[in-house]
């Protein structure tokens, strides 16, 4: 079913601007709860910018609960980016075709017929009102993320997971299938295909990073907008963690205090850090590398789990894991007598050293 047909569309009324407030803020909220007695410092791994150039305030809590209510690792911030390109937030906004008649409604553009049996009743009043943002952003985020499912059946098509769902959501998935991806420019004047660049590249200036203040990040450090939300939580305390001193058999709970025994080795490193988001881990390296799905070497993406030999294994039984975090880089608990580090991936996968060369990489969050 589409939500959009290609034809010349208008919206009625007054040129649409975003609500903005006087200045840009960012709201802090986490979707995860605060284990162990608030021990773990949750990053905010589904905040928003809010304000000027960011999310009006009033969806932003809107957003981040249809989000997170998708198992399948959807970002906020692309269903923020979404929203701007359907009706600049605005949720009264109608288009309409060359003919003046109207074609798609509300804040997330649904036509008639797809919101007859998508819409939702998200506000529990009874009634499923494609002009009240309650109702229209949950079923905008449930339908993402069924499209989102479904796309990731399909993984030798054209295009990431995001974006098939994103050309799903605007063209009807019939036409992704059609195109075994991203409907070309070519396709119905590069409708479809301009509106996904269009989120793709907007998503960025919606998601709040972590701030500079808590996370030194490396420098020109940044996640892809699609990135799931339990694999930003995960690297981002991952990252949090930098300067503090390796000890074997740590448990990693208080990574840079003064307790020995609560201090970092590699993998309760990333034991700790997906635990943060939500995710149980084993506890040692023999048992980590058997979780999730192994991927290809030459395509890590980032929180997956990195497994060399060490000094204390093998490659049937890596000694040793870190995290990939993106641009060519990842995180360690490296060994004793030094602090948890990024390091270049191309030195563990171009290594000449059995005992740091990679012998795995394991995703732990399908995206």
């Amino acid at each position: 079913m589409r939500v959009k047909r290609w034809v010349a569309a208008v919206t009625a009324g007054a040129v649409m601007t975003p609500v903005a407030l006087g200045i840009g803020v960012v709201l802090l909220i986490s979707t995860f709860g605060d284990r162990d007695g608030g021990n773990i410092p949750l990053p905010t791994a589904n905040a928003l910018r809010i304000g000027q150039g960011g999310v009006p305030a009033e969806y932003a809590q809107l957003i981040i609960n249809a989000a997170a209510a998708c198992t399948e690792g959807l970002a906020p911030s692309i269903l923020a980016a979404q929203l701007e390109a359907e009706s600049n937030f605005d949720p009264t906004a109608i288009s309409r075709d060359a003919n003046h008649n109207p074609i798609a409604y509300g804040i997330a553009q649904f036509i008639p017929d797809t919101w007859a049996t998508r819409g939702v009743d998200g506000n529990g009043d009874g009634v499923k009102n494609v002009m009240d943002p309650a109702d229209a952003i949950p079923a905008q985020g449930r339908m993402m993320c069924e499209l989102l499912h479904t796309a990731k059946q399909h993984p030798d098509y054209n295009g990431s997971p995001i974006e098939l769902a994103l050309a799903g959501y605007n063209a009807g998935w019939g036409r992704v299938d059609q195109f075994r991806g991203v409907p070309p420019s070519s396709f119905a004047g590069g409708e479809t295909h301009d509106y996904v660049r269009k989120i793709m590249a907007s998503a960025a200036k919606f998601a709040a990073p972590v701030s500079s203040t808590d996370v030194n990040l490396p420098a020109g450090y940044s996640l892809p907008a699609d990135t799931p939300a339990a694999v930003r939580t995960a690297v981002s305390w991952a990252l949090k963690q930098r300067g503090g001193w390796y000890q074997w058999g740590g448990d990693c709970t208080q990574p840079l205090g003064s307790d020995t025994a609560r201090r970092c080795d590699c993998s309760s490193l990333m034991q700790q850090a997906y635990k943060a988001a939500g995710i149980d881990l084993p506890r040692t390296t023999f048992e980590q590398v058997d979780t999730g799905r192994q991927v290809s070497m030459d395509n890590p993406k980032p929180g997956d789990l990195v497994f060399n030999a060490g000094s204390d294994g093998s490659d049937a039984r890596p000694g040793h894991v870190g995290m990939y975090i993106g641009n060519n880089m990842l995180v360690e608990a490296p060994r004793t007598g030094v602090q948890t580090r990024v390091v270049s991936y191309s030195s563990w996968r171009n290594s000449t050293s059995a005992l740091t060369r990679i012998t795995a990489v394991r995703r732990v969050v399908n995206w």
